[in-house]
C-alpha cells in the first residue's frame, strides 16, 4: 500500500510503496530527525528487520507511521482514515445522546 508523507518544508512530500522506500524517506535529509529519537530509530530498525525477513512489512509500516506522527508529519492515507473514524465516532455519540435526551 502506498504511503505519502508531507515533509516539513511543506513544498515536498515523499511517497513509498515498499519497505526500502520507507527507509529512504526515514534517511532523507528532509526528515525532521531529532538526536537520539527512539521512534525514528525503531522505525528504521523495523524496516531493516522487515527487509531481512525477520518482521512483517505491516509492522515496519506501523513503526514508520508512528515515527512520522512523532515528527508531526501528515501521513496519507492513514491520517485521512483516522479523521473518518473520529468523525463517525462523534456522530454516533451525538445520535446516542440525542436519543437519550428524547427518551427523557
Amino acid at each position: 500500500m502506498e504511503i505519502a508523507v508531507s515533509l516539513p518544508d511543506r513544498e515536498h512530500s515523499a511517497t513509498a510503496s515498499t519497505i526500502s522506500g520507507l527507509m529512504g524517506i526515514l534517511m532523507s535529509e528532509r526528515w525532521p530527525r531529532q538526536p537520539n529519537d527512539p521512534t525514528w530509530q525503531h522505525a528504521l530498525a523495523s524496516c531493516l528487520r522487515s527487509l531481512q525477513g525477520e518482521l512483517q512489512p505491516t509492522s515496519a509500516r506501523q513503526a514508520f507511521v508512528s515515527a512520522a506522527r512523532t515528527a508531526h508529519l501528515k501521513v496519507l492515507p492513514d491520517d485521512e482514515q483516522r479523521l473518518r473514524r473520529r468523525a463517525t465516532s462523534l456522530h454516533r455519540k451525538v445520535v446516542v445522546r440525542r436519543r437519550e435526551l428524547e427518551a427523557g
